[in-house]
């Protein structure tokens, strides 16, 4: 494939090309730097010329690619055309794909095991769901397009759209010419499973004549797995699981393995159905050496460090997932222990439900298990879904649904609303999930006052934890505090976006031109509260990214300038300072901008003197016009 691609050349005045990762006759994929950004990295994929048709297809998902807001999910900026190539910038993800990893592991003899995979499943279906629920799917799902991230473990999705697909890994329907649909990913997931499982390709996991997939020997302890498995792998729509979400609650429903960590390869398959009574010669078995320990003394390569590495992050959640299984199991409906907790990692009182279904009983078990794993006050999660559930049905009159039957439409709304807040509660860091149920007024009061002793009003903080509590708090406008138990992820919200705030002052004087450079870091914001004479006006004028946003406050807060693209705003007689000046950036890495600002004295007001008077020193002159005067009725004789 030609295409106008090469090293150190710049895309769009911004990204410099470093190196090329992959490329087919469809695309090619780039590491790039961003110049403006500090030299910040960034993935770019090129669709040449020759593929029109692609970019056609491009152009019109990429706007609901950019809404998918997941932090499994790489974010996505705006299109670049340049010589007619179209470029697709996204941000860049530092870590190994599985297809290294496992690569790495088959070098030394080993596989992911079973509990490792389990719990890869369990991370993955809920960005996907996600990505589901908007009406978009991967479309080409394996290991070479799932990345273990290393700052903290998670698998992120990467490379989905429009594009070619991975063979082995789509089910026949897709290699028919069906468009993408959910239920292929799932199909897609589960041959990654069996993939990592084995250490095989799918092409020598699938029989070619039965087309029957061969169960990996790690499975055989785990036989609710291999039943799930088995339902994403089916070939009947009637046997698959509807949607991620039910797939994910099958997943969590399987008792987590003891050992989470990689395992020698085993030297068999099981195949999934019995081969049908014919005279065939048998796949050869090529049986697997025992992993042998690096001798003492001896080196070991970057890979495999840096690979258990990764590895070891995943311990501390594998370890609280199996001590809740074992110490949580029986809690039911009304047991769950709705007072405080003392401490996110308090355990609850065990006792035994008399009436409730034991699906239902183990489901709010495995809600159990994720709030321990994720260091959540369970006391305060449940008042947070109660009090959504008697918002949402208030002609109840603060009545919580109770074990019997006629509540159990009430108990699936329940459930469904625990699962929603749960998913957005989980992309909080660490230090904020524990901190939830025990935030106070004193909390906020500090941080407010500490941003109000650098020059910015009560109402502009507000205004800027409302946007921020947005994620959090959907269908909650305006910027006042809402009530508990929800008022805790505004509190939360408030540390997490207030964190990303960089406050610059500026002192304007008066007939001076003042050029202010500034770097604004990726989903963060920079404040410059700007001190200028009191009557005098204030000419602004921001450059830089176009996915920037800006807007102006007044003092009290009051909005000047609407929220909007970059762009130069003349205010008129400010009578209070300071005035505030927020920028917003939306983009995947830091960007500068640069701030151009005068203080232009108050305009002149006509007087009955003919000629105006004198302009202060390095001010322009504001012309005065003479005042009309009227025509005088001519003098008759």
């Amino acid at each position: 494939m030609d295409l106008p691609a090469t090293t150190d050349q710049v895309i769009a005045g911004r990204y410099r090309l470093e190196r090329r990762l992959s490329a087919t006759e469809r695309s090619e994929l780039w590491r790039a730097c961003d110049q403006l950004a500090g030299e910040a990295p960034v993935a770019l994929r090129c669709i040449p010329p020759e593929q029109m048709a692609l970019q056609v297809e491009v152009r019109s998902l990429w706007p609901r690619l950019q809404g998918v807001l997941h932090p499994q999910v790489p974010r996505f900026g705006e299109l670049i055309e340049q010589d007619g190539a179209l470029w697709l910038p996204r941000e860049w993800q530092e870590g190994s794909t599985l297809a290294e990893l496992l690569q790495g592991r088959r070098e030394r003899q080993l596989v992911f095991g079973a509990g490792e995979v389990l719990l890869l499943l369990r991370q993955l279906l809920p960005a996907l769901a996600v990505l589901h629920s908007q009406g978009l799917s991967h479309g080409d799902l394996s290991p070479a397009n799932l990345l273990r991230r290393d700052r903290d473990g998670l698998p992120v999705l990467l490379d989905f759209g429009p594009g070619g697909v991975t063979p082995g890994y789509a089910p026949p329907e897709r290699g028919r010419g069906e468009d993408p649909a959910p239920w292929m990913d799932l199909y897609s997931l589960a041959v990654v499973a069996l993939v990592l499982l084995s250490g095989e390709e799918p092409a020598q996991l699938l029989d070619p004549v039965t087309l029957a997939w061969r169960w990996p020997a790690s499975l055989d302890a785990l036989p609710a797995m291999q039943a799930v498995l088995d339902r994403l792998l089916s070939s009947d729509a009637e046997a698959r699981f509807p949607s991620a979400a039910a797939a994910l609650q099958a997943l969590q429903q399987v008792p987590m393995p003891d050992s989470t960590g990689p395992v020698a390869r085993a030297e068999r398959t099981v195949v999934l159905v019995p081969p049908p009574a014919v005279d065939e010669p048998a796949l050869p078995v090529v049986p697997a050496a025992q992993a042998v320990p690096a001798a003492a003394g001896m080196p070991r390569s970057r890979q495999e460090l840096k690979e258990e590495a990764a590895e070891g992050r995943l311990w501390p959640v594998v370890i609280a997932l199996v001590v809740s299984a074992v110490v949580g199991t029986g809690l039911g409906w009304l047991v769950l222990s709705r007072g405080r907790v003392a401490g996110p990692t308090a355990e609850p009182t065990v006792q035994l439900p008399s009436s409730l279904p034991p699906a239902e009983v183990n489901q709010r078990q495995q809600l159990l298990n994720r709030l321990r794993a994720l260091q959540i006050d369970r006391g305060w999660f449940l008042k947070l879904v109660d009090a959504s559930l008697l918002a949402q049905y208030p002609e109840r009159g603060g009545r919580l649904p109770s074990d019997s039957l006629d509540d159990a439409p009430l108990r699936k709304v329940w459930n469904e609303l625990a699962e929603d807040w749960l998913s957005r509660v989980e992309q909080l860091p660490l230090e904020l999930r524990t901190r939830l149920g025990r935030f106070t007024a004193g909390d906020w009061r500090r941080r407010q006052s500490a941003l109000v002793s650098q020059g910015l009003s009560g109402a502009v903080v507000e205004q800027l934890v409302s946007g921020s509590a947005q994620n959090l708090l959907p269908g909650r406008a305006g910027s006042e505090i809402p009530p508990e138990p929800f008022r805790q992820l505004w509190y939360a919200a408030a540390e997490q976006g207030l964190a990303q705030v960089r406050i610059e002052a500026i002192q304007v004087r008066l007939g001076e031109t003042s050029v202010i450079s500034a770097s604004v870091p990726a989903g963060g914001a920079r404040l410059f509260p700007i001190r200028l004479p009191v009557g005098s006006g204030l000419v602004l004028g921001v450059n830089g990214s176009p996915l920037m946003q800006m807007s102006v406050f007044g003092a009290d807060g009051a909005v000047l300038e609407a929220r909007g693209p970059l762009r130069v705003v003349n205010l008129g007689s400010v009578q209070r300072s300071p005035v505030q000046v927020l920028i917003t950036n939306e983009g995947l890495a830091a960007a500068l901008i640069t701030l151009s600002l005068r203080a232009d004295p108050a305009a002149l007001r006509p007087v009955p003197s003919p000629e105006p008077p004198p302009a202060p020193a390095n001010a322009p002159v504001v012309p005065v016009r003479p005042e009309p005067v009227a025509p005088q009725p001519a003098a008759t004789n």
